[in-house]
Parts: structure tokens; sequence; C-alpha cells
């Protein structure tokens, strides 16, 4: 049987990735791929096995010129050898509006005949409140099991996105929080949403397919080059991705607060002492999904204590239904300001 999914003739394209700004700077990525367009339909065990290979066993194009287009600036970079191609630009200085809003720029393959162009999503963060949230995903929004190595793997080979499960109670928590009642239910939340996951970039359109079918809110997903070496295997390697990124975000909005959401599989309590650490009242609280009955490592114990230490709110519980009641504690009222911060707190 040929394996159809390393064909190098599949049509070229541009896999536009969620970017966003701050009042004069844009950050936007994108990536250059033969590729067919991904299926998401859940078919029998073999074709899913199939679609889902075609998605690690990715055919990057390195050496293509891609112009982006928007809020009045232009560029052109070149994808590198695995296909990538990152923007970080100075923009026409323009506020940011007061709810997050979605805009987009335009990429464009000048060079390719037909010329391919694709718009790529950008998030405006609002001012009202200058709070953000960023989340983990694995095992914080999607079940992936990530303590069990071959059911983890199985997921991926074999699970459609209509499949995964998501984190009992995720969709309301992140609803309840990126919007407080009564407060444009129309409207996408209004507060803006960045994940963080050690996951590799070839699963962007099936976590974004996941999102989706959940109700989860839409943002930007920052995830990781993968490859065989120390630098992307293990567990020291996803809380160092972890920390960079978030602080990357913390420096792109300096102004803005952030609630850090995740769980207790691949360090993030760790990873999120060390940024409340180096970044002193910039973490408004902190939300970590905890195993039921499972006992909590030294390492892990001492980076809560250390985060409630700060003064910054704390809670831990195997789901997020009971984190609401730490939003109210918290004062998150339905103006969309934190009206106060109490002392840190754990609820079960």
């Amino acid at each position: 049987m040929p394996l159809t999914f390393f064909k190098k003739d599949r049509p070229l394209s541009v896999a536009a990735y969620a970017g966003f700004r701050n009042e004069n700077r844009l950050w936007a990525r994108a990536r250059i791929l033969r590729r067919d367009e991904p299926d998401w339909s859940d078919g029998k065990a073999t074709e899913n096995l199939l679609d889902l290979l075609r998605l690690y066993a990715s055919h990057e194009v390195p050496g293509v010129k891609v112009s982006l287009e928007g809020f009045g600036t232009s560029a052109v970079a070149t994808s590198d050898e695995e296909g990538f191609v990152t923007f970080d630009l100075p923009i026409d200085t323009r506020p940011l509006p007061n709810h997050a809003e979605w805009q987009h720029v335009t990429l464009c393959l000048p060079e390719i005949d037909p010329i391919e162009t694709e718009n790529a999503p950008i998030l405006s963060p609002g001012i009202d409140g200058r709070l953000g949230i960023i989340s983990d995903i694995d095992d914080t929004i999607i079940e992936s099991g990530a303590h069990e190595f071959f059911a983890n793997w199985r997921r991926f080979l074999l699970e459609m996105p209509s499949d995964r499960v998501a984190v009992s109670g995720a969709p309301e928590f992140f609803e309840r929080l990126g919007r407080p009642a009564g407060i444009r239910p129309e409207a996408d939340l209004n507060r803006a949403f960045f994940y963080v996951s050690s996951s590799p970039w070839n699963l962007y359109g099936f976590l974004a397919e996941f999102k989706r079918l959940n109700n989860l809110p839409r943002g930007p997903m920052l995830l990781r080059d993968w490859g065989m070496n120390s630098r992307t295997l293990g567990s020291a390697s996803h809380g160092a991705h972890k920390r960079q990124t978030i602080e990357r975000i913390l420096d792109f909005y300096p102004d803005h607060r952030f609630v850090l959401i995740g769980d207790d599989t691949q360090g993030d309590a760790e990873a999120y002492w060390s940024t409340a650490r180096d970044h002193p009242d910039r973490i408004a609280a902190v939300f970590l999904r905890m195993a039921a009955g499972k006992p909590i490592a030294s390492q892990k114990a001492n980076a809560l204590a250390q985060l409630r230490g700060q003064g910054i709110p704390v809670w831990t519980g195997p789901v997020f239904d009971a984190g609401h009641a730490m939003l109210e504690k918290l004062g998150f009222d339905s103006d969309g300001e934190t009206a106060k911060l109490v002392a840190a707190t754990e609820s079960s």
C-alpha cells in the first residue's frame, strides 16, 4: 500500500495562525506547506489514522517569499527550513479597543502562480480592566492523559477533534472568566485569551477545531517546534517553553495583568511561579487543575506556596466547576473589572 500521505505533489498552501497586536506592534506567524485541506470528519479507524498521520508527516516548503499587509504596514519574509515565517513588526500607532476584538492581515505568496492569499486573524486585547488569560491546553481544556503514555498516543493517532473530550467544566469556566454576565452576549469574549502549549504546530488546525466544537474561546495558540533532541523532549523543556512564551506575552502587553490556567502534568506550577517571581504584580490569579486523590510533589507544592506567599490567589481542584467560587471571591463583577483580589485561597 503506497504511503500517499508523503506525496510531494500536494497543493502549496499558507497555514495562517492567529496572531496578536498592541498599540504599535504586530506578531503573526504562518507556515508554508504542501498539503490537502484537512478533513476533520470522523471516519473509520484506518481513515482517521491516515488523516492524522498527514498532520505529522507534513511537507514543509522552505525558501518561499511571503508578504504581509495590514495595520498600515507591509513586509516580506522567507520561509525557513521548517516552512515557518514569523512577523514581528512595528505598525501605525492605533489604540487598542475597549473590549477584545479580532482583526486580520493579508498573507500572500507573490512569486507563486496563481498567487496564493490567506487572511490571518489578529487579536487586539481590550483595555477595559487590562486583564488577559493565558491557558495551557493538554489536560487543561482537552483530556489528553499526558501522564498515560500509550493512551495519549492512541488518542493522537486515532481520535478526531469530535472524539476528544473537553476537561469537565472548562468551557463554562472560560466563558465566565472571559465575559462577565450581561456584557455583549452576542459578541466575542471581552477578555483576550492566549493558549501556550508544548503540542507541535502540526496540531494547530486540530486544536482550533476542537475549541470550536466545544465552545472554548478563540485565541492565539503558541505551540512548539518539535525535534528529536533534548531541547524539545523531556519535562524540563515543557516548562522552559511555557516560561519563555508567557514572558513574551507579558513583555508585549506591559500594561496588562494575566490570569494563568494550567494543570499538574507538565510543570505548570513551577513555570507559573518562575514567571510571577520575575514579573511582580503582573499575575492576577492562578488556576491549576489537579488530579483527584493524587499527592502533590514537593517541588510543585513549594511553587504553589511561593505563589500564595507573593499574595497571588491560587485555586487547585480536579474540575473547573468549583473555580466559579474562586472568581466570586476575586471580585470578577459584571462590568468587566476586577474589584479586588482577596488573600490567596484554595478550593477543593
